[in-house]
């Protein structure tokens, strides 16, 4: 019996720079209302690197493949 074949192994992943947000926004120029959308925006949707949650399978996804 022949011994199992490898598969290539995949390179890893490039992920993004790290970058400071303070240093690509001008708040010098913007209004009020500009400022807050600014500030929203980094504190609610700033992290595009974090990858999703691990959630287990529900019940009914478990059943399902144990059948």
């Amino acid at each position: 019996m022949s011994p199992p074949t490898r598969l290539p192994q995949v390179p890893p992943v490039c992920r993004a720079e790290p970058y400071d947000p303070y240093s690509t926004v001008d708040l010098a120029a913007a209004t009020a209302a500009q400022r807050e959308r600014i500030r929203a925006h980094l504190l609610f949707s700033a992290n595009t690197g974090d990858p999703a949650a691990y959630l287990l399978p529900s019940y009914e996804q478990a059943k399902l493949s144990a059948t």
